[in-house]
C-alpha cells in the first residue's frame, strides 16, 4: 500500500488579488498628502436672491466653521477679480459680503481668501429675475391669420406663468401707432410655443409682440413685424381675367358672340315651335270629342 502526501490547509480555488499599481499607489498618497494640507477643493455652496433684493454672505472655513472675529484679512474675489471697489458690494471686518440690490449682473461665484491666498469658502450666488427674452421669435402670415412662434431661453429662477402676445396694425410713417390688441387667450400656457392671430386683413403690415411671466413680473418683450399675403381669390381672378390680353384677336371675339347669337336663335325658334305644336294639340282633341258626342247623340234619337 503506498502512502499519499496531503497538504493542508488545502489550496484556495481563487487566486489572491494582485497589488495595486505603482501609479495608483502614488495618487492615493498624493491624495493624503493634499487633504492633511489643506489643500482638498473646496465645495461650491448655492445661494439664491431675487433681483433688487439685498444678501450676505458668509466666509466659512470650507464650509464647516465660520471666521468671525479672525485677526487675518479676508478678500472676497468674483471670477477672478475683486469687488472691494464696487459701491454695491462691502465687505464686513467680520468677513461678511453684503450684496445691495442685486441685478442679474451679480450671478457669478464668489471666493474668500485669507491673508494666505488659500480659498476658504466658493460661492454661487443666483439672482432670480423676470423672464428674459423670447429667442427665435419670428412670424409667418398667411391672408388674413398669422402664426407667432417662439423658443424660451431661461426662465429667471422661477417657472413661466405664461405667456401674453399682442398685435396691431404697423403705422405708416408720420402715423401715430394704435392701440395694442391682446390676442385670445391672453394668457397663454406655459407650454405652448406658438399662438395663432385671426381676422387680419390681406395685405397689410401688422406689429406683433410677445413676452414670458413667472412670479416676479413681466419678462423682456420682443417685438417683430409681419406683412400679411394678397387674397387667393382676388389674384386667381386677377390672373384669369389678364391672361393673354396682349395677345387677344378681336375676331375671335366677334365669332365667339355670333355662336353664341346663334346658338340662341336656333334655341329660340325651337322653343317657339315646340310651344306651337302643344297649344295646337288640344284644340284637335277637343273637336274629335265633340264628334264623337254628336255622332252618340244621334244613334241615340234613332
Amino acid at each position: 500500500m503506498s502512502a499519499q502526501s496531503v497538504n493542508w490547509p488545502p489550496p484556495s480555488s481563487s487566486a489572491a488579488p494582485p497589488p495595486p499599481p505603482l501609479p495608483l499607489l502614488l495618487l492615493l498618497c498624493l491624495a493624503g498628502w493634499h487633504g492633511a494640507l489643506g489643500l482638498a477643493p473646496v465645495p461650491l455652496r448655492n445661494v439664491s436672491v431675487d433681483v433688487g433684493d439685498n444678501v450676505t454672505v458668509v466666509c466659512s472655513n470650507e464650509g464647516r466653521a465660520q471666521i468671525f472675529g479672525t485677526s487675518n484679512k479676508i478678500t472676497w474675489i468674483r471670477e477672478g477679480r475683486e469687488d472691494g471697489q464696487s459701491k454695491r458690494l462691502t465687505v464686513e471686518p467680520s468677513g461678511l459680503l453684503k450684496l445691495i440690490n442685486v441685478s442679474r449682473f451679480d450671478t457669478g461665484d464668489y471666493y474668500c481668501t485669507l491673508d494666505d491666498d488659500a480659498v476658504r469658502d466658493r460661492i454661487s450666488v443666483q439672482v432670480r429675475t423676470p423672464p428674459p427674452a423670447l429667442h427665435n421669435v419670428w412670424v409667418k402670415p398667411s391672408t388674413i391669420l398669422a402664426n407667432i412662434l417662439w423658443e424660451v431661453a431661461g426662465t429667471g429662477g422661477y417657472p413661466i406663468i405664461d405667456f401674453t402676445a399682442e398685435y396691431r396694425l404697423k403705422p405708416s410713417p408720420g402715423d401715430e401707432a394704435d392701440d395694442w390688441k391682446p390676442i385670445i387667450p391672453t394668457h397663454i400656457p406655459p407650454n405652448s410655443r406658438q399662438i395663432d392671430v385671426y381676422h387680419l386683413e390681406p395685405n397689410t403690415t401688422y406689429s406683433f409682440r410677445v413676452w414670458a411671466t413667472n412670479q416676479l413680473g413681466r419678462g423682456d418683450i420682443v417685438e417683430v413685424e409681419g406683412h400679411t399675403h394678397h387674397s387667393v381669390e382676388e389674384l386667381e381672378l386677377a390672373r384669369h381675367l389678364l391672361a393673354g390680353v396682349e395677345n387677344f384677336d378681336t375676331r375671335v371675339w366677334v365669332a365667339a358672340v355670333g355662336i353664341v347669337m346663334g346658338t340662341l336663335m336656333v334655341l329660340g325658334f325651337g322653343t317657339c315651335y315646340l310651344l306651337y305644336r302643344e297649344c295646337k294639340a288640344p284644340c284637335v282633341s277637343f273637336r274629335c270629342f265633340l264628334l264623337n258626342l254628336s255622332a252618340a247623340g244621334g244613334a241615340g234619337s234613332d
